[in-house]
Parts: C-alpha cells; sequence; structure tokens
C-alpha cells in the first residue's frame, strides 16, 4: 500500500488536476473503492483494506490482484498526466521523451518517414531546451531511419551533426558524474564530507575545463552546484554570493539557458550566503523582494522561510521574526513537510520565546513541555545539537534552578570533551564556558561580564565555520549572551 501512497504523491505533486485527471478516483469499480479508501486514510494498512473490501486478510490472491491492477493503472497514468504549469521545462522533457518512444516504436514498424517526423519535432524541443542526451536520441533514431530510407545527402548531414553532439553529451555525463560523486558524499557523515574537501578543488578544476570544452546547460550547472558545495563547506559564502550574481548575469545575457536555470534555488542560495556573511539588511532585502518566487503551498517555500526567519532573528528584527512564524505555523501546507523540519520549527519558536515571551504568535506554545521532550529530539539530529543543549541550560537559568543548572553543568562538559575538540567547534565551546560561568559566578551579570570578557572578545574574533562542520547558531551566541545578561535573575 504504501507504494500506492508514493505514486499517488507523485500525481499531485506534478498534475495539473491531481489524481483526479486519471479519473479512477470516480469510478464505481472496486478499484475506485480502494483507490478512494487509501486516498481518504480509511485504510490503515493492507491488512485493513483486505478487510474492509474483501472480509478477509492480505493474502487472499483477489486483494493481491487488485493492488497489482491498480498499481499498474497508475504507473501507466504517469506518462500521460497533464504536468502543472510551474513545471514547463519538466513537461517538455516529458513530451520530447514521448515523442522519441513513439518514433522509436513508428521505426520497428519501418514507418520511416513518420518516424523522422516525429524526431524532427522532439529535435526543436531539445534545441530550445538543450535536452542534448535527448536530442542525441532523436538523431540515433532518425540516422537508422535514414539509413533504411535510402537519402545519403541527409544522412551525412545528420551524422556529422550527431558526431559534434556526442562530443558534448560525453562532456555532460562527466561532469554530471562528478557532480553527483560530490552529492553522494554530502549525504554522508561529517567525517565522509571532510575527506571530501581534499578532492573538491580538482573536481571543480576538472569542471571549469570541462565547460571550457563544452559550455552547455548541463555542464554549467554541474560546475555552479559543485562549486557551491565548495564553497558552503569551507564557508566562504562571499565567493557564493558571487557566484549566484554572475549566474543571474549569465542568464540575463543569454550565456545560460532561461528556460532551464532554477532562479528559485538560486535566489534561496542568495539569500543563505547573505546570512552566512551576516549582511542580514542586504539578506532581509533579497529575501522580501524573491518571496513571490515560491508558491507558499510546497516545501520549498518552508525552506525557504527558514533562512528568511534566521536572517531576521539574526538581525534582531524579533517583531519581523514573529510575523514569518505566524504564516508559518498558519500556512494550510505545513502537514507536508518532514518531520525534522516541524522539529526545527518547534526549536525556533522556542528561541523566540525566550527573547519575545509575549510576541502574540506565542500564544498556546508551551515552552516547558518543549524543554522536557526535547532529549528525544536531540537524536541523531546533526547541527541542532549545541542549540538544544544551550536552550535546556537557558531555560533552567531564567528559571533560577540552580540543582537544574548544576547538573546540566556536568552534561556540557562532558559534552564538550567528546564533541567540541576540533578548532571548528570553537565558537560553541567558548558560548558553553560562558554559560558555565553564570551558575560558577552565583548569577551574578557584572561578575560574569568581568570574567567572561576574554572568552566572549575570542568568541567575536572567531568566524564562523563552514557547513562541513557548522553547529547552527539560531540567534549568534554574542546575542544570547547580551540576553542572557540582561535577563539574569539575582
Amino acid at each position: 500500500m504504501q507504494e500506492i501512497q508514493q505514486i499517488l504523491n507523485v500525481i499531485e505533486k506534478i498534475s495539473l488536476k491531481g489524481i483526479s485527471a486519471t479519473g479512477m478516483n470516480k469510478s464505481k469499480s472496486l478499484e475506485g473503492a480502494f483507490l478512494s479508501g487509501i486516498m481518504q486514510e480509511k485504510f490503515s494498512c493492507d491488512a485493513d483494506a483486505a478487510s474492509k473490501l474483501y472480509g478477509t486478510d492480505q493474502s487472499d490472491v483477489r486483494y493481491k490482484m487488485l493492488k497489482h491492477r491498480l498499481k499498474k493503472k497508475l504507473y501507466n497514468s504517469l506518462l500521460t498526466l497533464e504536468l502543472s504549469n510551474n513545471r514547463i521545462a519538466f513537461q517538455k522533457e516529458m513530451e520530447c521523451g514521448r515523442l522519441i518512444s513513439i518514433a522509436k516504436l513508428l521505426f520497428k514498424q519501418t514507418e520511416y518517414q513518420l518516424s523522422i517526423n516525429l524526431c524532427n519535432k522532439a529535435s526543436s524541443i531539445a534545441k530550445e531546451y538543450e535536452f542534448n542526451s535527448l536530442l542525441l536520441n532523436a538523431y540515433e533514431i532518425e540516422l537508422a531511419a535514414l539509413t533504411n530510407y535510402g537519402s545519403l545527402k541527409a544522412f551525412n548531414e545528420k551524422r556529422k551533426a550527431y558526431n559534434e553532439l556526442l562530443y558534448s553529451v560525453n562532456m555532460e555525463k562527466e561532469a554530471i558524474g562528478l557532480n553527483q560523486l560530490v552529492k553522494t558524499h554530502l549525504k554522508s557523515t561529517v567525517k565522509v564530507r571532510k575527506e571530501l574537501l581534499l578532492e573538491l578543488p580538482s573536481i571543480i578544476e576538472r569542471l571549469k575545463n570541462i565547460l571550457q570544452e563544452a559550455n552547455t546547460f548541463e555542464v554549467f550547472f554541474s560546475y555552479y552546484k559543485t562549486s557551491i558545495h565548495y564553497y558552503e563547506l569551507i564557508g566562504n559564502f562571499r565567493e557564493i554570493i558571487n557566484i549566484t550574481k554572475e549566474a543571474v548575469t549569465k542568464v540575463e545575457e543569454g550565456d545560460i539557458n532561461k528556460l532551464r536555470f532554477d532562479i528559485r534555488y538560486n535566489a534561496y542560495t542568495l539569500i543563505y550566503a547573505h546570512f552566512r556573511t551576516k549582511e542580514y539588511s542586504k539578506g532581509l532585502d533579497y529575501a522580501n523582494e524573491f518571496n513571490y518566487l515560491f508558491d507558499p503551498a510546497t516545501k520549498n517555500w518552508f525552506a525557504y522561510m527558514e533562512n528568511y526567519f534566521l536572517l531576521a532573528l539574526h538581525a534582531k528584527k524579533y517583531e519581523l521574526a514573529g510575523i514569518l512564524l505566524h504564516r508559518v505555523r498558519n500556512n494550510s501546507s505545513f502537514a507536508i513537510i518532514s518531520n525534522d523540519a516541524k522539529e526545527r520549527w518547534q526549536l525556533y519558536t522556542a528561541y523566540l520565546y525566550f527573547i519575545e515571551p509575549n510576541s502574540p504568535v506565542l500564544e498556546g506554545f508551551n515552552y516547558q513541555n518543549f524543554i522536557n521532550s526535547v532529549n528525544e529530539y536531540s537524536k541523531d539530529k546533526q547541527g541542532f545539537n549545541v542549540a538544544i543543549l544551550v536552550l535546556q541550560f537557558m531555560f533552567f537559568l531564567k528559571k533560577g534552578d540552580t540543582e537544574g543548572l548544576l547538573y546540566r553543568i556536568e552534561s556540557l562538559k562532558k559534552y564538550i570533551l567528546t564533541h567540541l575538540k576540533d578548532t571548528f567547534s570553537l565558537r560553541s565551546k567558548l558560548f558553553l564556558k560562558l554559560l558555565m560561568l553564570t551558575v560558577t559566578e552565583d548569577y551574578d551579570a557584572e561578575l560574569c561580564r568581568l570574567k567572561g570578557a576574554k572568552h566572549y572578545q575570542k568568541l567575536v574574533d572567531t568566524p564562523t565555520p563552514g557547513d562541513a562542520y557548522a553547529e547552527i547558531e539560531i540567534v549568534p551566541y554574542e546575542h544570547l549572551w547580551e540576553i542572557i545578561l540582561e535577563t539574569m535573575p539575582k
């Protein structure tokens, strides 16, 4: 049943009319009842569906055949769906692929002229959108048809075009392969990502050379994405700003295929880079300017809003942060994002509560319940563990719970010794030491400020590490330290 649900999710995501475009959900047949039951969540599992449809269990051959037929029809429907209008390039790619498939079928039936006609249509689309692999496929079918059709002049012209394109496609495949290699490493552990850093400069240099040899969209995109990944890892976000701005210029000048270029990803990256270079005012201007690019009903919008919200927090625009949080929490599509994303928004909410507890958007938010459940949340949450430890400590500090704080100090010491041994963890280590100082100095704000001055200055002077290593600072440690000193109980 999970496989059927996954196909349904894809149909709803890419189709202009969703599942209703197939007409299967309106069918009065058993298949229609099965499909409607899955969509309306009437069936919790296969056993439940078999019981309600046949009064038996899931091993019943009738249920198995029903499930098989429905899956087959859903898969077939993917080939004929009318795609949504915001996926024009994807629409054209699918259309081009369908034309090539039909052309191949006609060629196999010796309908050579019909096959060539469809290849020409596919080629026209492929050239406009730079679908070079598909264009090569169309050329291959056309060459085979011309071989049987007996037109030597047309064959020689197409053969020349094919050989020139073949070189470019081979260059594209190498570039795409290098980008895929990098992406695969990035999805692995921190250790693997650090090892990748040693290889990335030579990979980028090779991609640059390929781009000089074959200036196609696919090669450019592989070079563009891999370069962004590299500079994210080493923390050079100034260079990422340059890359994203240069890409827009290339699009405007016609050097990059504007029909294929993802302006939303570029905008997202540009804003994130400004966040990391601490150019908060410019970042907020861009975030407001490009907000129209993102559909609030999509996961991309929520990801975009995370950067927008964090920019507001870091810029100390807490009222704006509250407004943005309100938009997120009241978005009817909130349920579509992953559990990890939902938990991050809970964590962001808790930080805003610590800073601005009277913000209207926080009405009904139970800060204490969140703190009590946050231990479970911290498991395997790479990048947010320090943020969680800090939040817990601040909770007990605000309460003036000395016993709870003494226990937290021991936890912080163990965490520092175990996880913050490298130089890239210095900011987190310094801030945790400042937190511990609040207890050892008996909550005396002035004494904490005086004795913590050395650590604080070192914190200010220490740059934020790259994404290969970074713990996320939901609120900059410098801001948090000032807020803690101002609110420290006596």
